[in-house]
């Protein structure tokens, strides 16, 4: 008696998993392959069967099991579900709002089901901006959001350098234009030279030394 995981359905099922982790590894790849009926499912192929399916954007799909010796084919249906940790507001924002740690948090969902962009790493929305009010529990996506600017082309800056126990300060002039955590230029007021460093809050870059 064959096994269980010898029917069509089940070596089905393993294909499009591998398919579908493959174009998302960071889901949680969920198929649910419609059941046939026994005397298909059990079916006889003296060679390995091969599996035929394009995968897309679509929920519901149909893959077709094909064998060689002897010659059949048989058409599966199935359900795929991709679920990831999606970034929403963990409450009401009003227009302008500076995102911080506490207005994010993770829920999971099935991404193929979403219809806009979204964002997995609440790290990328720390410092922006939001463009219109939006209620709690709600997706953020990128239209929803803007870099808040700290620093602009021509602004006179500080920049600051830790040094041992020790923090310099010293002024620039702003090459770009800089939202927090971006790396931007600054030409140092008393040297002339080209500093980088990253944006720590309004008007202060941060650089490393040795």
């Amino acid at each position: 008696m064959a096994a269980e995981s010898d029917s069509i359905t089940q070596k089905a099922q393993q294909h499009l998993i591998n398919q579908y982790q493959i174009i998302n590894p960071m889901s949680r790849t969920v198929v649910r392959v419609n059941p046939l009926a026994s005397t298909l499912d059990k079916r006889t192929c003296n060679l390995p069967i091969s599996f035929i399916h394009a995968p897309g954007r679509a929920s519901r799909i149909t893959i077709k099991a094909v064998c060689d010796k002897p010659s059949w084919a048989i058409f599966i249906t199935a359900t795929i579900e991709q679920w990831q940790p999606v970034a929403v507001t963990s409450r009401a924002l009003s227009k302008g709002t500076i995102l911080g740690d506490s207005d994010i948090y993770l829920k999971e969902f099935d991404t193929r089901r979403l219809t806009s962009p979204y964002f997995t790493n609440p790290g990328e929305l720390i410092g922006r901006e939001i463009k219109r009010a939006i209620t709690a529990n709600q997706i953020i996506s990128p239209t929803l959001v803007e870099k808040k600017l700290l620093i602009r082309k021509g602004d006179l800056v500080y920049i600051e350098a830790n040094k041992g126990a020790m923090l310099i300060r010293m002024t620039g002039t702003a090459e770009q234009d800089g939202a927090l955590g971006e790396q931007i230029t600054v030409i140092n007021s008393r040297s002339g030279k080209k500093v980088y460093g990253y944006v720590k809050s309004q008007g202060v870059i941060s650089v490393n030394t040795q």
